[in-house]
């Protein structure tokens, strides 16, 4: 390795690196997933909290992390170590993830709403920082341990994996242990404490799967965090890649509305949604081996709008669901939303070290983990507008809280759930589409700018 932090060879990483650091993603897609499927919910049906302020503490909480992902980035970039600029905090960031999972499901339920408000405020703010002290250093190490244009969708495809897995056990498990629990704020607590050991554990083969990958050490040349920032706005490739996730992630912050639209629209138990999550994470698992064939033959971009497109229906199909529909119709949609998701995971997270690659050899510095941030920025403030969205709808149309008894909702409320179900994410696909038009760092471009340099 050289003093400026290029690598002086570029060995192909091996498998095992690829699958520890796969796993390493469990950690803080559980807890994510987690609370943007099941979160809302608790906090309006169990906790107590009217949907528009619930719906607020997690849109400020995710705001508030936005501004730590920057610093975080720039602490990891500078960080010196026996361990690496980033793997030391992904067993500090795992630890403090479980924690913080343990600290929002368990929450005490105290008599006054101020008291559960603030509570819960403190804690989401906790659960913010520990995302980013694990996700940002985390998601700069790709720009590192690989160089190669096509090895870099393998590493990704680890993480994909990692992804499926991770919403298996938040998505599909969660729903069932909530049943199995017996349903109400003590189910919530218990099923946090089948999680938290997974993902302390996924942070622990992440820091040792990757001792030996390569890595790059800090630059020697110092820049502001203003400087930098203003820097990788000259790179319009990633400008353009962080402008499709903040418009396709939003759908992230849309899945809460998944538990009401499972209760309130089909009126089936938490199991059925479960198994949609089953179906659909099982896809999910199955389709990076296909994404990965047409990324080697299409391209990422164009496998990238396939992935995108395929969904639309799906959708669109959600106005059309009633009470009483085959639970078969139900789950194809899992299905297809499961492949679809693979591909956009996939690529998405693929393109993010290309750009890497491409601001290295234009500027000649290794600052993977400012652009690990500001990615993970957008991407919280996607979910924050996709939480606050469902909760907006369903405070504007009248949906009643409660404290976990049964509550009647008017029409107007299970109108909402059904426009947040379908169009939203319908919307927020074609816009997606239409940014990802104007992505333009392919293999050949790069592999130019590789020459030039």
């Amino acid at each position: 390795m050289t003093d400026n932090g290029t690598f002086a060879t570029t060995p192909r990483l091996t498998r095992g690196a690829m699958i520890a650091w796969g796993i390493g993603t469990l950690g803080p897609v559980t807890v994510l997933t987690a609370t943007n499927a099941l979160l809302l919910r608790f906090l309006t049906d169990n906790y107590g909290l009217a949907a528009g302020l619930a719906a607020t503490l997690i849109a400020v909480s995710k705001f508030y992390d936005a501004f730590a992902d920057v610093a975080m980035g720039i602490v990891s970039d500078r960080t010196r170590s026996r361990w690496g600029r980033r793997r030391p905090y992904l067993i500090g960031g795992a630890v403090l993830l479980a924690v913080s999972l343990l600290a929002i499901f368990a929450a005490p339920n105290f008599a006054g709403e101020t008291a559960r408000t603030v509570y819960m405020a403190l804690i989401l703010m906790f659960y913010a920082t520990a995302y980013t002290i694990f996700n940002v250093p985390y998601m700069a190490m790709p720009g590192e341990m690989t160089r190669d244009y096509h090895e870099r969708s393998e590493l990704m495809r680890w993480r994909v994996y990692g992804v499926g897995m991770a919403i298996l056990i938040a998505s599909a498990i969660g729903p069932k242990l909530l049943d199995w629990f017996g349903g109400g704020g003590d189910a919530y607590a218990k099923m946090a404490m089948v999680f938290a050991p997974i993902i302390i554990l996924a942070g622990i083969v992440a820091f040792a799967g990757t001792a030996h990958a390569p890595s790059t050490e800090r630059s020697v040349t110092h820049h502001g965090i203003g400087e930098q920032i203003r820097s990788a706005a000259g790179n319009r490739p990633f400008l353009v890649l962080i402008l499709v996730k903040f418009i396709t992630l939003m759908s992230l912050g849309v899945q809460s509305i998944f538990p009401f639209f499972f209760q309130r629209i089909l009126a089936v138990p938490n199991g059925v949604l479960g198994t949609y999550f089953l179906y659909q994470t099982s896809m999910f698992l199955i389709a990076p081996s296909l994404w990965l064939w047409c990324s080697r033959r299409w391209g990422k971009k164009r496998t990238f709008m396939a992935a995108l497109a395929l969904s639309l229906p799906v959708w669109l199909s959600w106005m059309l669901a009633v009470q009483g529909e085959p639970l078969w119709m139900v789950y194809l949609r899992g299905v297809v939303i499961g492949i679809s998701g693979s591909g956009v995971i996939l690529m998405g997270q693929s393109m993010l070290p290309d750009t890497m690659e491409y601001d290295h050899l234009r500027t000649g510095l290794r600052r993977e983990g400012v652009f690990a941030a500001l990615y993970t920025t957008v991407e919280k403030f996607s979910g924050a507008i996709g939480v606050a969205l469902v909760g907006a709808l369903l405070g504007a149309y009248g949906y009643v809280q409660s404290r976990g008894g049964a509550v009647d909702q008017p029409a107007s409320a299970l109108w909402a759930i059904r426009i947040a179900m379908a169009y939203v994410p319908a919307a927020i696909t074609l816009a997606g589409m239409a940014a990802l038009a104007f992505y333009d760092l392919d293999e050949r471009k790069l592999n130019e700018t590789i020459a030039a340099a």
